[in-house]
């Protein structure tokens, strides 16, 4: 199991059990994948913080979607240069385009934070030996809310057999349902949902036993599992 996820589950035999809080990149009305997002994220509070990742010209940038221009982008340098000054905070890497796992962990390396990154995204299959080999952490994403429970079943099956010590899926808010959750029991799964930007959702979601709520609200989130959990 990596270093991220067993970290999670430890926490998951806690008494009383809560769930990790991730700022979801753009948290508290700060520009999406800023240097303002980054320092409002650590600052925050939450245990983890999500950015999006792309690659230009052989530089590793903060953004969703590739750029004409990357002049004002944050490079993936300065953002682990930052939280590596912050040991308690990991970073979820929403890779945009397949091929990015093997440089990013090597960019990681280079900042000491290989054990405190996650991925999720575009992930292909033969990206799964450097991942594997590496003490970087990866979820499954499954992006759409219209899947069957068969979709998502087969899912857990084969993320299982990729034998990488994977244990998390990451979902969409709108796929959890009592049938998803009884899913994720029985083959030893648990979730991270995402993107939860409301309080009624935080509430209701928090109380289902997931391990991360991903939301751009860290602040609230923080108080409302203070509220429910105590902690």
């Amino acid at each position: 199991m990596k270093p991220i996820t067993e970290l999670l589950y430890a926490r998951r035999n806690d008494v009383p059990f809560y769930p990790v809080i991730t700022a979801h990149s753009g948290c508290e009305k700060t520009p999406d994948n800023s240097i303002e997002h980054i320092r409002t994220a650590i600052a925050s509070g939450a245990e983890m913080f999500e950015i999006d990742i792309n690659e230009f010209d052989g530089t590793l940038y903060l953004t969703h979607d590739r750029r004409d221009d990357y002049s004002d982008v944050p490079t993936l340098a300065e953002c682990f240069g930052m939280a590596a000054a912050h040991p308690g905070i990991c970073i979820n890497c929403d890779v945009k385009s397949f091929g990015l796992t093997a440089p990013v962990i090597e960019l990681a390396k280079q900042y000491g934070m290989e054990s405190r990154i996650l991925f999720t995204g575009s992930v292909a299959p033969d990206e799964l030996p450097v991942l594997n080999e590496s003490s970087a952490d990866w979820w499954l994403s499954l992006w759409r809310s219209d899947h069957e429970p068969e979709d998502l079943e087969n899912a857990c099956r084969t993320y299982r057999e990729l034998n990488g010590g994977y244990q998390i899926i990451n979902l969409d808010q709108n796929m959890v349902n009592d049938r998803v959750i009884r899913t994720m029991q029985e083959t030893g799964h648990t979730l991270s949902i995402w993107t939860v930007n409301t309080e009624e959702n935080l509430y209701r979601l928090m109380q289902t036993g997931v391990t991360a709520n991903i939301t751009r609200i860290p602040l609230a989130a923080l108080r409302i599992r203070k509220e429910i959990f105590g902690v």
